[in-house]
């Protein structure tokens, strides 16, 4: 199937779109559900009702994450230090840590220490599959599968 490009954004984004395709198919949804009740299971007991919208919340906060590392793994191909990267995309790795847990501020409810510690687990959360995607992305990136 032939696609004409008529401008540089149009085909800056159809890159991006085929990119993220490919990267995905690596991703199991099994393993991000795992990975959920690993580090939120203790904050069920505030919020036991709503637990499968917080977990689709989760899975979303999770992909988008996983987008990220994996869109900034390229700067690792060009000779950047993991550092770098990290500092780099901290911005947009913060406000989904902090969308994630003002999601979960809406559903749950608890003292300040327990709110604390949820929010220590979103960035948690957010930072393992940003480091999921990234090394994913540098992996295809050095096997030039992008």
């Amino acid at each position: 199937m032939a696609i004409v490009l008529n401008n540089f954004k149009e085909k800056q984004r159809f890159k991006k779109e085929t990119f993220e395709r490919k990267v995905l198919r690596d991703l199991s949804l099994a393993t991000i559900k795992k990975e959920f009740q690993r580090l939120f299971q203790p904050f069920f007991q505030y919020s036991l009702l709503y637990q499968n919208d917080i977990e689709d919340a989760c899975i979303d906060m999770a992909i988008d994450a996983y987008l990220l590392g994996a869109s900034y793994s390229r700067f690792a191909y060009h000779g950047e230090t993991l550092e770098k990267i990290k500092d780099r995309a901290y911005e947009k790795q913060k406000a989904i840590a902090d969308g994630l847990f003002e999601y979960w501020q809406f559903w749950c409810w608890g003292t300040e220490m327990m709110m604390e510690s949820l929010h220590l687990c979103c960035e948690a959360y957010v930072h393992i599959w940003w480091m999921e995607g990234y090394k994913n992305g540098e992996k295809r990136y050095r096997m030039k599968l992008q």
